[in-house]
């Protein structure tokens, strides 16, 4: 797991902040599954105007639960009827258990030694950064996308990674 310097993101964000267009709305709400690394589970997607939409995921991992809630601008295509670029933005919740026990290595004078421990729980928060196309199948109430989603989590410090995924929704 590797740092990942906020500035770097926040750069990345304002730069694909600054080449909206709009009206790029093909549907209203779409309901699916994000098939992803890290973020696997079902995804709600709700335009609240023509070019912005609200994305909750909920994501389901081994002994993990993490709710995300995104911000989303989307941007036509030319030439492409129903294809959009989107970026975005927003935080993330995540509940981890770790099961068993686990040792913890710590320094003492000249030498290591390790504690065993029972298993924790874990709350972690975090940001989240998303770019991707959308792309809403004519005469078909279906909906496919395809998107990066770098992620920070703030926990013991910011560690950071990189999430890609496919998604498919259900539109109407």
């Amino acid at each position: 797991m590797k740092n990942i310097a906020p500035g770097f993101i926040l750069a990345a964000a304002i730069l694909f902040c600054t080449l909206t267009t709009a009206n790029a709305q093909y549907y209203n709400t779409g309901i699916g599954v994000r098939l992803g690394g890290l973020t696997s589970g079902i995804t709600v997607k709700h335009f609240v105007n023509s070019s912005a939409a609200i994305e909750g995921i909920a994501s389901f991992g081994y002994r993990a639960f993490v709710l995300t809630g995104l911000y989303e601008k989307h941007n036509n295509i030319a030439n492409a009827n129903g294809l959009t670029w989107l970026y975005g933005g927003g935080a993330h919740l995540g509940f981890f258990r770790y099961g068993g026990y686990y040792y913890v290595y710590k320094y003492h004078g000249n030498h290591y030694y390790y504690v065993e421990r029972e298993g924790d729980n874990a709350v972690i928060g975090g940001l989240d950064l998303i770019l991707g196309m959308d792309y809403k199948f004519n005469n078909a109430p279906l909906n496919i996308s395809l998107d990066l989603k770098p992620i920070i989590d703030f926990y013991d410090g910011a560690s950071g990674y990189f999430d890609g995924a496919i998604s498919f929704r259900f539109v109407f």
